[in-house]
């Protein structure tokens, strides 16, 4: 079990994890960096412990944890932008991001309690979320805006869903009828776009009269990124907006229309997690709608799974056409 080291840090049980992409990028992949070292960075549990200077949680309170952690010093950590931090990605892996283990430790400041209402794995996903109202934010959606959304996996779904919560009219474009499917029935899209049957660029124009849409969200990743940004430069209006928000690949290049981008003053905008937005954290701006009922997270959550069966869960989320797995979480 992890020692609490600092005054201002907490001991959690953990009770609920994701299964995200990413961690799925290190599994059964041959890296000696990985070797030893515990993931799962969509975490909420019990408070087991607190440290001297803990006053917002106590033992016993159910919390939603926010893994997001700067080293406090840099200068974009001196300026609240802790989701930049240079040295994120390894102060959260020594942190509270170990979430497929039995106890985290971490900074009392990055959870938010939940109520008996609200199940465990729904509060862990809330980290998926939580990038989706970055990007809200960030991009200034808002009502009666067309909005486009490539990729319909848990960031995708997630975004439509608080788009809709904006009025904004949620387009989600992906190759897989299923998870289309989901977005149209359960989450309420605007409209839906296999985009192995339909030319999206084509139907988003056809949608908008051929004006074009206001914003287009990249939310798939990796090798198709250079394809859907291509794409979605060629559906975005002028003065509109694409947004980066999957995870694309090192080295990647891109061709794009890049004299539609210059003179229709159309901006890229990178989204990467999430820190706060005006008076308040985007992760307990996501916990507050969530114990509301404002979001379909329980919906999402297709499979659950025990930690003891955790390949299982893996192969469940890796193999999504087959199981039709959205989200998948472990819970304890």
């Amino acid at each position: 079990m992890p020692e609490i080291t600092r005054p201002d840090y907490v001991l959690v049980k953990v009770r609920g994890t994701g299964v995200c992409g990413s961690d799925l990028h290190s599994w059964k992949v041959p890296r000696p960096e990985s070797v030893g070292r515990i993931s799962g960075h969509e975490v909420a549990g019990d408070i087991v412990a607190v440290g001297d200077e803990v006053t917002n949680v106590k033992p016993g309170d159910r919390v939603g944890v926010d893994t997001v952690i700067g080293c406090g010093k840099c200068y974009w950590c001196r300026v609240g932008q802790y989701h930049i931090c240079p040295q994120r990605s390894a102060i959260r892996g020594r942190t509270f991001a170990q979430g497929f283990s039995e106890y985290v430790v971490g900074p009392a400041d990055h959870v938010y309690k939940i109520p008996d209402h609200v199940g465990y794995g729904e509060a862990a996903i809330m980290d998926v979320y939580g990038t989706s109202v970055h990007a809200i934010n960030r991009t200034n959606t808002h009502m009666g805006q067309t909005v486009v959304i490539f990729g319909a996996g848990p960031i995708g779904l997630s975004l439509l869903d608080l788009v809709n919560i904006t009025g904004a009219n949620g387009i989600i474009v992906d190759i897989i009828d299923n998870p289309l499917e989901f977005a149209e029935k359960t989450i309420g899209a605007y409209e839906t776009i296999n985009s192995t049957k339909v030319d999206p660029v084509e139907r988003v124009m056809e949608l908008t009269d051929g004006r074009g849409a206001d914003k287009v969200f990249e939310c798939v990743g990796g090798g198709a990124s250079p394809m859907i940004l291509k794409q979605a430069v060629e559906m975005v209006r002028r003065k509109g907006m694409v947004s980066q928000i999957g995870a694309m690949r090192a080295g990647a290049s891109l061709t794009v229309d890049w004299r539609k981008l210059h003179w229709g003053e159309i901006d890229l905008v990178p989204v990467s997690g999430f820190y706060h937005w005006e008076n308040d954290p985007e992760f307990k701006i996501v916990t507050d709608l969530l114990i509301k009922g404002k979001l379909h997270a329980t919906e999402m959550i297709t499979h659950r799974f025990p930690l003891e069966k955790i390949n299982e869960a893996f192969e469940t989320a890796a193999n999504k056409k087959e199981t039709n797995s959205i989200k998948v979480v472990i819970e304890q």
